[in-house]
């Protein structure tokens, strides 16, 4: 994981940027709010979630907890973004 990370550094440039839910392996998921609609190709109808932000947090607190170990990635993407911009 911290191969693929170092590599998209590298070539990304400036253009570094974590998935929302993937930046710590986030063990849960994210619905974002969204509205009924339907499919234009098929012409499904596929339901929304009322636009409700219920389901749709984060959890930056996972880096802080000792008993986890998301705080290591957290660090080497510190260290991964600090190194980067020392040689900018």
């Amino acid at each position: 994981h911290k191969m693929i990370r170092q590599f998209t550094m590298g070539l990304g440039g400036e253009g570094y940027l974590n998935f929302m839910g993937n930046e710590f392996g986030h063990p849960e998921w994210i619905d974002f709010p969204r509205d009924d609609r339907v499919e234009a190709s098929t012409g499904e109808f596929i339901p929304g979630n009322g636009n409700s932000y219920h389901l749709c947090r984060r959890r930056f607190d996972l880096a802080d907890m000792d008993h986890l170990r998301y705080k290591y990635l957290n660090a080497f993407d510190a260290a991964m973004n600090h190194v980067a911009g020392a040689f900018k």
